[in-house]
């Protein structure tokens, strides 16, 4: 119980960041954005490098770490927490800010990352794309929201309930569960409702308690891409970015392939 009221405080502290505003928040296009944007998670099988004793080191598929916990929680050494903020512009592109933002009236997504992972480098080989991802675990915390006056901070989730609940603002509330395979787990997920103070509350201790069933044996993991952010300002953008990654990962298994052929027909040929 202890646990779970140390963890509920730390995302009400979380949360609670940012009430205060100082002006309305500018927002920025993906290529002028610094800081990661999450995207839909996706397979993410590039091979790593994780130290697995001094001195030691192994190459693995995110796939072979799946199948091996000790290995697995030497490569997720990160905790992120971030809260990103999305609205679409009258051209309709998406545009980012990060959390305490000040925003006018219209429509926007919360969106609050928990995420047990390490970051990987997303440079392409050929210079044509270049960024960092964050491939781990975790839990998803998405608002879609309607703000009915200007002048409010969504930055934070407590501040987007008092507004619902003074009729400022309007919207929903889901969860996801990414890379986590448990059937306690999955119990836990709440059924996305209306913003307000408890669809809030319930989603926070669901959180909490789903943190501290990452660490238990019988829980799988099977990290996945999670967000990206960019470093290149040639326009190759997240969409070109991720068609890139899934281009290299079928040249990888074309290789694959032609390698195990080779070496069927090496062993075909000695046999005779």
């Amino acid at each position: 119980m202890k646990t779970f009221n140390k963890s509920l405080i730390f995302f009400s502290f979380i949360f609670f960041i940012g009430i205060k505003s100082f002006g309305q928040t500018k927002f920025l296009m993906e290529n002028q954005f610094k800081d990661y944007i999450p995207i839909s998670a996706i397979e993410f099988d590039v091979p790593v490098v994780i130290a697995d004793t001094i001195g030691v080191f192994d190459t693995l598929t995110i796939k072979e770490l799946s199948t091996n916990k000790s290995k697995l929680q030497k490569f997720l050494t990160d905790f992120s927490t971030y809260v990103t903020i999305e609205k679409v512009n009258s051209s309709g592109r998406i545009e980012y800010a990060v959390a305490s933002a000040t925003v006018e009236k219209g429509s926007y997504t919360v969106v609050v990352d928990f995420i047990k992972c390490n970051t990987v480098n997303l440079t392409m080989t050929d210079g044509t794309c270049g960024g960092y991802g964050k491939v781990g675990v975790g839990l998803r915390l998405r608002a879609n929201i309607e703000t009915k006056k200007g002048g409010l901070n969504i930055g934070n989730l407590f501040g987007l309930a008092l507004g619902a609940q003074s009729e400022k603002v309007t919207g929903t509330l889901s969860i996801d569960v990414i890379g986590i395979d448990s059937r306690d787990v999955m119990n836990l997920i709440p059924i996305p409702s209306e913003i307000s103070t408890s669809s809030i509350t319930n989603a926070l201790q669901a959180m909490a308690t789903i943190k501290s069933k990452i660490e238990d044996q019988e829980t799988r993991l099977h990290p996945k891409l999670m967000a990206i952010k960019l470093t290149d300002n040639n326009g190759c953008g997240i969409d070109g970015l991720i068609k890139k990654i899934s281009e290299d990962k079928s040249i990888r298994q074309q290789q694959q392939q032609q390698q195990q052929q080779q070496q069927q027909q090496q062993q075909q040929q000695q046999q005779r």
